[in-house]
């Protein structure tokens, strides 16, 4: 699937259905995004559709250069931050975060000791400040550039790759207390 490709299907002739694929290519990956930001299946699916709808106002403007994954996740972050701001809700982790302890496992015990890793993994990434969370998420989840995930945190290049410096070591400290 090219973006580029749809969206100037959209834009020149008007072409719903290339904007519909567009956004359904991203849509599960931007929903478990908003997932871990809200926790709360109305407010994913309220943010997911504003997102959505302030994209589809906002393409005329969206420049080629760009790349779309980033730019969309990036109102769907700063959608998500309205939606948390407006209900003042405590930010949570996922239940999950698959794929990122790959150890294999050979029987049920290594199966509860990977388990176990992964909630640990889970709890600490829990327990760091929100803009380190969002860009260790963004990388690990949804496998963005960190000048991708700069786009979508609205950050300066430097700024991201110090956050990501600073959750590895709060991360690592985490891990060596254990």
């Amino acid at each position: 699937m090219k973006a580029d490709i749809l969206i100037q299907r959209y834009l020149s002739q008007g072409d719903i259905g290339a904007v519909r694929d567009l956004f359904h290519h991203y849509e599960e990956g931007l929903y478990g995004y908003l997932w871990q930001m809200l926790k709360n299946q109305h407010d994913c699916e309220d943010a997911l559709q504003d997102t959505f709808r302030k994209a589809l106002e906002a393409l005329p403007a969206y420049r080629e250069e760009s790349h779309f994954k980033s730019w969309l996740f990036r109102i769907g972050h700063n959608t998500g931050i309205e939606i948390i701001r407006r209900r003042k809700r405590i930010v949570e982790m996922p239940d999950t975060l698959e794929g990122h302890l790959d150890a294999p496992s050979s029987g049920p015990r290594e199966s509860l000791i990977q388990r176990e890793r992964e909630d640990e993994l889970h709890d600490a990434i829990a327990a760091l400040p929100q803009p380190e969370r969002a860009v260790v998420l963004l990388r690990l989840q949804e496998e963005l550039s960190f000048k991708e995930i700069a786009q979508v945190v609205d950050a300066p290049l430097g700024t991201v790759l110090a956050r990501m410096h600073k959750a590895k070591k709060r991360l690592r400290a985490q891990f060596n207390a254990i």
